[in-house]
Formats: structure tokens, sequence, C-alpha cells
């Protein structure tokens, strides 16, 4: 993502670290080591001296299992808490909360 937003906006960045861990991000942006594309869910506690400036960015996320566990009481409660886990402010109206996002492929599997 970015890379792509980088892109986007006329330039290809120079990458020098890549970390999966949001806040160990932030870390090497205030060592000055450079800056980063951090999601919302990732900013809980920035360091004094780091900055944050909203992008016209839009990251989805969805959860994913296995069909049919849909109905298993553990799948229900871990959608249950990710979503709850959103805050509001990330939340758009009108969006569709549910929906089969799995690709039409030729030749898949179907699951037994």
């Amino acid at each position: 993502m970015t890379i792509r937003a980088c892109q986007a906006a006329g330039f290809t960045p120079r990458i020098r670290h890549q970390v999966d861990e949001f806040a160990t991000v932030l870390l090497l942006v205030a060592a000055g080591q450079g800056v980063a594309i951090v999601p919302h869910l990732g900013i809980a506690n920035p360091p004094p001296n780091v900055a944050l400036t909203w992008l016209p960015i839009e990251r989805r996320t969805v959860v994913a299992y296995r069909r049919r566990a849909a109905g298993y009481p553990a799948v229900e409660a871990a959608v249950t808490a990710l979503r709850k886990a959103v805050p509001p402010e990330l939340v758009r109206p009108g969006r569709v909360a549910e929906r089969d996002l799995t690709p039409r492929l030729p030749g898949r599997v179907k699951e037994r």
C-alpha cells in the first residue's frame, strides 16, 4: 500500500526498514529514520515528537474464516469483537457490513 500511495504521488520511496509492528515503526520515525504510512489502529500511543497527518487513503480489512465455520460461536465472537474494536470515526455509514468477497476462480476446490 505504501509504495502504491507514493507512486500515485509521483515518486518511489527508498525503503530503509521493513517492520511489521506499528509501535516500532513509530519509534523509528521518532528516531529520525524516515516517514511511514500507519493505519489508524496502529497509532494508539505515538511518541511525543511524531507528527500525524491524515491521508485520503482508504484501507479495507476483512476477517477470513472457513465458509462452513460462519455459525461457530467462536468465529461469531471474534468477528463481533473485531468490529467493536474499530473506532467509530473509521466506520463509514452505508457500508455493507458483511459480504462474500471470495473470488470465483475456475477450478476452485470446493470445501466438503
